[in-house]
């Protein structure tokens, strides 16, 4: 099934708003092997809309649009839509109850605009949206369904997850099985000669290559006409692929690493304390993210300057003079104080040259320091990441909390698919 999508907004198409939508929705139909053929963005202009409808509908096998269902007046989606597949809009009272009983219990006046969205094409199939006013649209036009979102990214994701997905999976008339395994610490380049031809043994699957700051996942999708069948070879995909890369693989589904590390850290009933200068902050970010993290996280230290790094944590002045702010002598001596000072089992820091300026021929941008402070010493990575300020500040973080999980596994501290 190749299905196209349709976002519709005067704000996406001027990109003052970014397209999370699009993202979010070819991410769930992508596990149930629904295919998006085409993206097509049209303004908050009735014309385009009902424009790129007819284009959708004359090459897809369905469309899902999202945005323009709000009560002001360039929401103009219902309209258009109903004009073009020739749906006089209609009154559903049912929709306006719910409205109204919607307004009731946040205690507020309906103004008569959002009754607006009561008027449904003749027809159509009322998908009731459990977290907002404007409901989830199905018709069916030659023979094809076009489903209508509202745009508020929440109430689309629910709409979504609980309607869209299980529809368009039972109309393709496919059974879908799949599975994801995070790395980190290896190129997707290592990856792909590592497992090599491995995929072709898996019959009806495909494996996906995704990298990110935060490594490479490696997504497996299985679909075939026999749920048995689609189930067999799942397994044996994942059993084989897991052999091969178990060395890196950090985490499996949407699972992150943090909550990886926050798991260990409270398996064994120890805290950590965090000491940024580069990355400003990001690391104790994402550690705290988590939720109860409470539990395991001590406290975080910020110290951007050298002063801040002599006061907070105990680094020497003469350090810094001698080998420089971003240095493994330095960061040993961070992880080392930020530890001390807080009484954790574990301290990491971090300290290098994010960029865009600062680097010179030694410590070239992308310099970074990494080190660990636990009960058994203090252990100093260097690492060279190529990348932009941001790039290299996601990336710092991301091999700091994998060689936090690492030695609280017991592992090497170098990845490794050796």
């Amino acid at each position: 099934m190749q299905v196209e999508i349709l976002t519709i907004g005067d704000e996406v198409l001027s990109g003052r708003t970014v397209d999370t939508n699009f993202a979010f929705l070819a991410r769930a139909l992508e596990t149930v092997n629904v295919q998006i053929g085409w993206h097509t963005t049209v303004g908050d202009i009735a014309p385009r809309i009902g424009e790129a409808l007819r284009a959708a509908l004359g090459r897809a096998d369905a469309v899902v649009a999202t945005g323009g269902l709000g009560p002001t007046p360039d929401d103009l989606t219902r309209k258009a839509v109903a004009t073009t597949l020739r749906r006089p809009l209609e009154l559903d009272e049912d929709v306006l109850a719910a409205i109204r009983e919607r307004a009731k219990r946040s205690r507020r006046k309906v103004p008569i605009s959002i009754e607006t969205q009561a008027l449904i094409p003749r027809g159509a199939e009322v998908w009731k949206n459990p977290v907002g006013t404007a409901p989830g649209l199905l018709m069916m036009t030659l023979k094809k369904p076009v489903i209508l979102l509202p745009g508020v990214p929440a109430e689309m994701e629910a709409l979504t997850t609980q309607f869209v997905v299980p529809y368009l999976q039972k109309r393709s008339g496919r059974f879908v099985e799949s599975f994801t395994l995070r790395t980190s610490g290896v190129w997707e380049s290592m990856l792909h000669e590592k497992i090599g031809s491995l995929p072709q043994q898996w019959p009806g699957a495909s494996l996906a290559y995704l990298p990110s700051y935060f490594g490479v996942d490696l997504r497996v999708t299985v679909s075939g006409s026999e749920e048995q069948a689609v189930q067999a070879a799942t397994g044996k995909a994942y059993e084989s692929l897991k052999a091969v890369v178990a060395p890196v693989v950090y985490a499996e589904g949407v699972n992150t690493i943090e909550q990886v590390v926050g798991e260990l850290l409270v398996g064994k009933g120890w805290t950590i304390a965090v000491a940024e200068s580069c990355t400003g902050g990001l690391l104790a970010k994402r550690l705290t993210d988590v939720p109860g993290s409470s539990r395991y996280v001590e406290r975080g230290f910020v110290t951007y300057s050298n002063r801040a790094k002599v006061e907070m944590l105990g680094v020497r002045e003469a350090d810094l003079e001698a080998h420089g702010a971003v240095s493994a002598t330095v960061a040993e001596a961070m992880a080392k104080g930020a530890r001390e000072k807080s009484g954790a089992e574990v301290g990491v820091a971090i300290t290098g040259i994010a960029g865009p300026d600062g680097g010179t021929t030694k410590k070239p941008v992308g310099t970074v320091f990494i080190a660990l402070s636990t009960p058994e010493g203090e252990t100093v990575r260097d690492y060279k990441i190529v990348s932009t300020r941001a790039g290299v500040r996601e990336r710092s973080v991301q091999q700091a909390l994998d060689l936090v999980r690492r030695r609280l596994l017991g592992l090497s501290l170098d990845p490794s698919l050796d």
